[in-house]
This record gives structure tokens, sequence and C-alpha cells, in this order.
């Protein structure tokens, strides 16, 4: 597993990269880092050349200010461009939480460039409302904020295990990393306004996810567990997708990526194996 930088369009964005052959874009959750793919990008690089960067603001990748319209539109749009710089014409996209929010709009956006969806603990992808809920949005910054104002490995550490079912499952690598990333000054500033813009467009129709309406394969993945992503809503309405199949891990919240990493990797390998 190698660490790069990509500029973007003027901003430098971190990446995770490992192995060969069909590209796979990993796309991690909300005040996250692509360090939280770091139990399952050595694994799935022995089948696909993977690629994991921090989104704008997140991690180690450079903020780059947004206005007049949804932050989910202003990440995609950087997202497709990362795509651009590596030479990514066509590849499978994972994403966690909000992160399986920008893979369907990443679909919507570039729909001859994403061959099949893997979406982790979102409940938004099959949601009437299309767009992530106000108060799921409030939750996570409650959560992400005392860490960011609050910068310690014990804080880090904290957050994860907020996250998952088995508290002691916390990363202490993965937090670490966190604890460096929060300690950056535009941390918070972009964090807040993601946040923030998310809540002001929810419902917006230009940054909706009309399941129906994306007809590649789609594996949703879910913990149930998940305080973020009610098992109740996924299990309603998955089939709102036309190609669809859905895993769910028992005694697991948010993330089955950190709690559950070899049974993760292991579903989502049976799943583009047949597709």
């Amino acid at each position: 597993m190698k660490v790069s930088f990509a500029n973007v369009d003027g901003a430098n964005i971190r990446y995770y990269e490992e192995g060969s052959g069909e590209p796979f874009l990993l796309i991690h959750g909300f005040g996250a880092s692509a360090d939280t793919w770091t139990r399952t990008i050595d694994a799935f690089g022995e089948h696909y050349a993977v690629y994991a960067p921090d989104l704008l603001g997140h991690g180690f990748s450079d903020w780059v200010d947004f206005s007049g319209e949804p932050p989910q539109a202003h990440l995609v749009r950087y997202l497709g461009r990362f795509m651009d710089v590596l030479g990514i014409d066509k590849c499978t996209v994972a994403g966690s939480s909000l992160g399986s929010v920008l893979s369907c709009l990443l679909h919507n956006d570039r729909p001859s460039q994403v061959s099949n969806l893997v979406l982790v603990g979102s409940a938004t992808v099959v949601s009437e409302l299309g767009t992530p809920n106000p108060d799921t949005i409030r939750a996570a910054m409650a959560n992400g904020c005392k860490a960011m104002r609050e910068v310690s490995w014990e804080s880090c550490i904290n957050r994860l295990a907020n996250v998952c079912f088995h508290r002691d499952r916390s990363p202490p690598d993965v937090a670490l990393v966190h604890t460096t990333a929060y300690a950056l000054p535009d941390r918070i500033t972009a964090y807040t306004s993601i946040g923030e813009g998310i809540i002001e467009y929810a419902g917006d129709e230009r940054v909706k996810v009309r399941a129906e309406d994306i007809p590649v394969p789609v594996l949703i993945l879910s913990g149930r567990e998940d305080i973020r992503a009610p098992i109740e809503i996924i299990e309603q309405n998955y089939t709102r997708f036309p190609n669809v199949e859905k895993v769910t891990f028992e005694e697991c919240n948010h993330m089955p990526e950190l709690e559950y990493p070899e049974e993760f990797v292991a579903a989502v390998l049976d799943f583009l194996s047949r597709h």
C-alpha cells in the first residue's frame, strides 16, 4: 500500500494506492479519511488497482471552499477530476456513509465511467429524501467536532468507538492519523462548512440520489446496529435499486470495513466476481 499526492485543479489530494488491473475507487465518509479503508486496501489490491483518496478538506487533502451549491456537488466534481488526473476511465466505486451518497452522485455525473457500486452504511441512498438527513448530519458533527476541538489520540479513538458496535475495535492506528489531520488549522472549518452545507441543501434536486435511476449492479453493506443508517429503512427500501444485493453484518455499527474487514472484503469480492 503506497501513499501519493495528486494535484487536482490546484488542490493537493492525498491518496492510497495498491495493486493493478481494473480500477477500484474507495470513498470514505464525512469527517473521516482514506485511512478508514486501510484494513481492506491490500486485500482488494490483490485483485484490482485500488485508489483511496482523502476528500477535499479531509485527511491531508487541501480544502477548496465552495459557495452557491451543495457541498456534495463540489466534492463529486473533484472526485471526477481526480479520476481524470490518474487516468481512470472506468471503475467500480465503493463509498462508506457520505461516501455512498457521493458514489451514487459520481455515477450520475459520469454514468459511463462507473461499472458497479458498493454502498456501505447509508440509508440515504434508498430513502425518499435522497440527501442526508439533517438530524444524522448534526449527530455526526457533534461527535466529530468534539474530537476536532479537543484533539488528542484518546478523543479520536473515542470518536471512532462511538460508531463501532464493539468499542474495543476502534482502530488506534487510524485514530492516530486522524489526530494529526484534525490538528490542521483548516480541518474544523472545512468539516463544519460541509456539514452545514449538507443541512442547508437537504432535499436539493441537484444532489438527490434516485436509486431507481441507477442501473448498474449495486451491493449494499450494512451493520445491524448502525446508529447513522437505520437497518429498517435499508431493508424496506433497498430494492429501489433495479440490480441490487444486500449483506448485513450482525453486531456491527456504522463501519463494517473497520469492524469486520476480512468478512467485508470477502463479501465485496464475491459480488464483484459475478458482475
